[in-house]
């Protein structure tokens, strides 16, 4: 899990994804997620999760938050592929399944 400390506070926030303009995305202590300047925290670790709650440097909030949102986004992907999936004709349909079946058939 990417996680940075606040240079000031010295507390740990999950770290999700820069967004530009020198931001993070973070989930911070209280578990709401924020973009926040990037030059408030050191560089992001990559540490378990269970080491971070073990040391009272996450909270298990933060860490439902962040499966919350990966969720969500999870949840948007599959609603845009089935989006688009709506808007082919009935001959590109059959070539995205087809494919979709070679592809898993390659990863058994």
């Amino acid at each position: 899990m990417q996680v940075c400390k606040n240079k000031k506070s010295g507390k740990y926030f999950i770290y999700i994804q820069d967004t530009g303009n020198n931001e993070v995305l973070l989930i911070t202590p209280e578990a709401d997620i924020k973009s926040l300047d990037a030059t408030l925290f050191e560089d992001s670790e990559d540490l378990e999760a269970d080491f971070l709650l073990a040391n009272n440097q996450l909270t298990e909030e933060q860490i439902q938050r962040l499966e919350m949102f990966e969720k969500e986004r999870s949840d948007d992907a599959v609603e845009d592929i089935e989006y688009d999936f709506n808007q082919m004709s009935p001959s590109d349909q059959k070539r995205f399944i087809e494919l979709i079946k070679k592809k898993i058939s390659d990863t058994e």
